[in-house]
């Protein structure tokens, strides 16, 4: 069935306009009768991941001041959800770059208070929501050693094993605060109205994990994101006990890309992602 539909008859919502708002790796997301957003998962890990993502989505109602999506339509047979569209633009460097001081000033308190607020909130005991940071790390290493070490020179291996005894030897790493964490807190899950945030999209990635994780993109200086002198704004706004960790983990991100592209590319048959991160697996 098309996503008409499984709206239709799912639902008992009358379709009058659909459009492909965006297609990613895991879902696609359409707008429909220019009022709702409704997202479709693609395969089966990103099955678990939405019903996980309704589950918290849920549980946060009334306890965010920023709109979050409110999810009014869910299916488990089909994996597809629907929630009135949070109205407004997703934040780019260009609309950033136009606002005056105050206002990107008022954006890192307002971004800061939304992260404050997500973690502090007491746990939710929802199966699979929890991801271990360090278990995870150890698991990568693991997949690289029986997947590629055959694939790569002396020199590559190396560096890997050296890579990994940085990250599992490092408490500024290992030891962390746990808490509901966005995951996935990029410029383009941010909804601007006005030149002020009204509302924070996409919780797909969400988990209980090191908060330091929904930083990350925050601080990282590219041609898709602010850039890392915004992410020092909301770390100094949230009060974060100290600075230097969660920069430390930012740039661990870059470093580790290679590392994702390799095992991303291989869970989701993806060739094109795997061979990018062997070559520079291969070149360092």
């Amino acid at each position: 069935m098309d996503i008409k539909d499984i709206i239709e008859k799912e639902f008992g919502l009358m379709v009058h306009s659909v459009i492909i708002l965006g297609e990613g790796l895991d879902s696609i997301a359409y707008l429909v009768n220019n009022e709702y957003i409704f997202k479709q998962s693609k395969h089966n890990a990103a099955r678990i991941n939405l019903k996980k993502e309704i589950q918290v989505l849920n549980y946060l109602k009334g306890k965010i001041t920023l709109q979050i999506p409110d999810i009014e339509y869910y299916s488990e047979k089909y994996s597809v959800c629907g929630y009135k569209e949070i109205k407004g633009n997703k934040l780019t460097p260009g609309i950033y770059k136009n606002l005056s001081d105050d206002e990107k000033d008022m954006l890192a308190q307002n971004i800061a208070l939304f992260l404050r607020e997500l973690h502090s909130i007491a746990l939710p005991d929802i199966e699979g929501l929890e991801s271990d940071i360090m278990d995870d790390y150890c698991s990568d290493y693991d997949a690289l050693r029986e997947t590629i070490y055959d694939k790569i020179p002396d020199k590559s291996k190396e560096y890997i094993d050296s890579l990994y005894k940085k990250i599992l030897n490092d408490e500024r790493i290992s030891q962390y605060v746990k808490g509901i964490c966005h995951n996935d807190l990029s410029c383009n899950h941010i909804i601007m109205q006005n030149n002020r945030v009204v509302g924070i999209i996409d919780f797909g990635d969400v988990a209980i994990t090191d908060t330091d994780r929904d930083f990350i993109y925050l601080l990282e200086d590219s041609s898709e994101e602010i850039g890392r002198d915004f992410g020092m704004e909301v770390l100094k706004y949230y009060n974060h006990h100290n600075i230097d960790i969660p920069i430390l983990k930012a740039n661990l991100n870059e470093e580790y890309y290679p590392v994702e592209q390799i095992l991303g590319g291989q869970a989701m048959n993806l060739d094109d992602m795997y061979n990018k991160g062997l070559d520079k697996i291969k070149n360092v």
